[in-house]
């Protein structure tokens, strides 16, 4: 039997072919799970959207499904998934509890900023009330609110296994600009921590954050100024060299195989960057 036979995993974050979340999807199912996709796209919450607003959500749902539709068959339940919008979500959720769906592990791969445009990431000395209260709504709030929806809707199995992908950024000023992203990181990976005291007393769900080393293959990784650098330079200086997206996904479905009793953690997969001065 493989290793996540009868397991079913929610994957978030997945935006094309290059996403890490894809990636370890693809592990996933690889080894057993069925899978529930979500995606950003247009929804019955968003109102009174410009024109440019609707086809770029349009354009980025369409990318999403022909992704997973190509990688990973045409069997994946999709839907999309706004968690900017609690309407979205509250529906997202009543969309799994309608279907019988009950989640054995979650993956979050979350995260926006907008201070991050064409290569340039704003200093944090300029960074507005509006962005900042954005991207932590959007990269930290959101496990915690998904979390808090699927639950009380009781679609976790009992020892459920929840993760996050963070970055070294959240902990670390690294060679390369993570500015406001990196604080909303931080924030998320102390969520994490709380909800593995609170979940795992009442539930035995394990909560854990994932670091993986920088990475420019996906097209979040691409936007951030200075990061080819950095790849080159953690390559160099990390005593196993970068991690590939493969270690990721192999961490990640190994965390969500049943009866494992790791919670709380801040796990890196960098090749042993991390531990550099």
């Amino acid at each position: 039997m493989k290793p996540l036979s009868g397991q079913t995993i929610l994957i978030t974050g997945i935006t094309d072919k290059s996403s890490l979340a894809l990636t370890i999807a693809k592990e996933c199912q690889k080894q057993g799970a069925t899978l529930v996709c979500s995606g950003l796209g247009l929804t019955e919450s968003h109102k009174n959207l410009s024109e440019n607003s609707i086809i770029y959500l349009q354009k980025t749902y369409a990318d999403f499904q022909e992704a997973v539709k190509d990688e990973l068959g045409d069997n994946i339940l999709t839907l999309p998934l706004d968690v900017s919008l609690q309407s979205n979500i509250d529906q997202f959720v009543e969309n799994l509890k309608n279907k019988g769906i009950r989640l054995n592990a979650f993956l979050h791969s979350i995260a926006m900023d907008k201070t991050i445009r064409k290569g340039k990431v704003k200093p944090i000395m300029e960074v507005n009330r509006e962005e900042f209260m954005d991207t932590m709504n959007v990269t930290a709030f959101s496990f915690l609110v998904l979390t808090q929806s699927l639950y009380n809707a009781s679609l976790f199995s009992k020892n459920a296994s929840l993760l996050a992908l963070s970055y070294l950024g959240a902990e670390k000023l690294v060679s390369h600009p993570y500015k406001n992203v990196g604080v909303a990181k931080a924030a998320l990976e102390r969520i994490a921590k709380e909800l593995a005291l609170e979940l795992g007393k009442s539930d035995g769900i394990q909560v854990n954050v994932l670091r993986f080393s920088p990475f420019t293959g996906s097209k979040a990784g691409s936007a951030i100024e200075g990061l080819t650098e950095a790849v080159a330079v953690c390559n160099e200086l990390s005593p196993l060299g970068n991690a590939r997206p493969q270690d990721l996904a192999e961490e990640v479905a190994y965390l969500f195989r049943p009866s494992n009793r790791v919670t709380g953690e801040i796990r890196h997969i960098d090749g042993g960057y991390h531990i550099r001065g």
